[in-house]
């Protein structure tokens, strides 16, 4: 039994370690901050925008984990903590967004810091883009054709003009940004006494891939456990919710909630998942066996929360069978399967995340990233990020940044071999 229980920890430890997208959140939610959602769930329900408090609350929760809460307790003064309650006593009643907003500004102010915004990618779809094109062209012609009716004798000389190659960042943006998808998770709170129903549990990418279908990685979406009874993992699907990259965050309207888990197949860490109402235009798919090697590719998804965003790599591997690496052996030792590595930068929240080629075809899912050499971040009591010494378990190891080394599922493996949930 002692090599049983050695052998999950070391399963334990690799969960903790390498699962970068469904860390639990560390949110602080101060007293005031509660008491906000409450007068603004009263008035949206009263107002019939949900049909209870509880829904309402945990919608407004999802939103404020993804802008993120900002507490006045990174102010160690007691005076300044007061002088900027008193500014923002008054936005409890208007809202708890715009509350957290105004301890946010307030806060970063007394503390000499840049507020930065998250960015929301904005992509017209590539039929308007192709559209527009088309109009120009036309109008092209036409002018051109006037000339020649105008000045009939008029010896015209025809330039050959040599278009330049359009910006492959752009071309990305126009094919592959639009089909990514935010991934915010919840589970069961196991505080009973605790007012909240639901604590959210992580968030990650996801990338459209048919009607209503977008494939995922499955840490992403679910719960692991070992049963130490039955020596094997067990997995829980999580309540899931979706956000297009280029929806409001605080637009309640444009979530989507509770995605269902459509096939599986856990030991490789493959997931799709569906949602009737999700109208997002899938990218093309191009086969793992068509790829090469050092071929330039880009990452996109949702680092930290900043949606839709890209990260430039290239294959630097390409393994028909997986490799005798430690991290991969935990997860396909059972199944083989063909893995793509690359050094595109990852970072928490691109799991599940798109890997495009230049020409914005989708040839991957990001899966996991090798932490051997990478950065260490440790959080204080409340979540935030501290130089302080502080206990182990509050300290997390995270992907390599300076030689990144992160592993792709081919989207060509996203077939017909999954296991159908009924």
């Amino acid at each position: 039994m002692k090599m049983i229980d050695r052998i999950f920890g070391v399963i334990a430890l690799a969960f903790m370690t390498f699962n970068f997208s469904s860390a639990q959140s560390s949110d602080y939610m101060s007293v005031d901050l509660t008491k906000a959602i409450e007068i603004e769930c009263k008035k949206k329900v009263k107002n019939n925008d949900f049909d209870n408090t509880e829904e309402c609350t945990n919608s407004l929760i999802e939103t404020l984990n993804v802008i993120g809460v900002v507490s006045i307790t990174r102010i160690n003064n007691l005076e300044m903590q007061e002088e900027i309650e008193g500014k923002c006593v008054f936005m409890k009643k208007v809202g708890a967004i715009k509350y957290n907003r105004c301890i946010h500004e307030q806060v970063y102010r007394k503390l000499g810091l840049e507020i930065i915004e998250t960015p929301l990618v904005i992509n017209k779809p590539v039929e308007e883009i192709e559209t527009e094109e088309t109009e120009q062209t036309e109008k092209e012609i036409d002018i051109e054709k006037q000339i020649v009716e105008v000045q009939p004798d008029k010896q015209i000389t025809n330039a050959i003009e040599i278009p330049m190659p359009e910006d492959v960042l752009k071309l990305i943006s126009k094919k592959a940004v639009p089909s990514i998808y935010f991934v915010q998770t919840w589970k069961h709170n196991p505080d009973t006494d605790s007012k909240y129903k639901y604590n959210p549990s992580g968030s990650g990418s996801a990338v459209v891939i048919g009607e209503n279908l977008l494939a995922t990685a499955c840490h992403v979406v679910t719960d692991s456990t070992w049963n130490k009874k039955d020596q094997k993992l067990e997995y829980e699907y999580l309540i899931t919710n979706l956000l297009h990259v280029d929806d409001d965050v605080t637009d309640q309207t444009k979530w989507h909630r509770r995605a269902e888990l459509h096939s599986e197949d856990f030991l490789t860490d493959r997931c799709i998942i569906k949602h009737e109402d999700i109208n997002a235009k899938s990218p093309s798919l191009r086969d793992y066996a068509d790829l090469e090697e050092f071929e330039i590719v880009y990452a996109v998804g949702n680092p930290r929360g900043f949606l839709g965003k890209t990260a430039k790599g290239k294959i630097t591997r390409l393994y028909d069978h997986v490799p005798p690496v430690r991290s991969l052996s935990l997860y396909f030792a059972s199944k083989n399967i063909e893995l793509i590595e690359t050094d595109a930068p990852l970072d928490k929240g691109n799991s599940g995340g798109g890997l495009f080629d230049s020409n914005g075809n989708l040839i991957g899912i990001a899966s996991r990233c090798e932490v051997l050499g990478g950065p260490v971040q440790c959080y204080d009591e409340y979540g935030f990020i501290t130089l302080e010494d502080v206990p182990a378990d509050q300290c997390r190891l995270y992907c390599n940044k300076t030689q990144p080394q992160n592993w792709f599922i081919p989207i060509s493996r996203y077939d017909d071999n999954l296991r159908k949930i009924d």
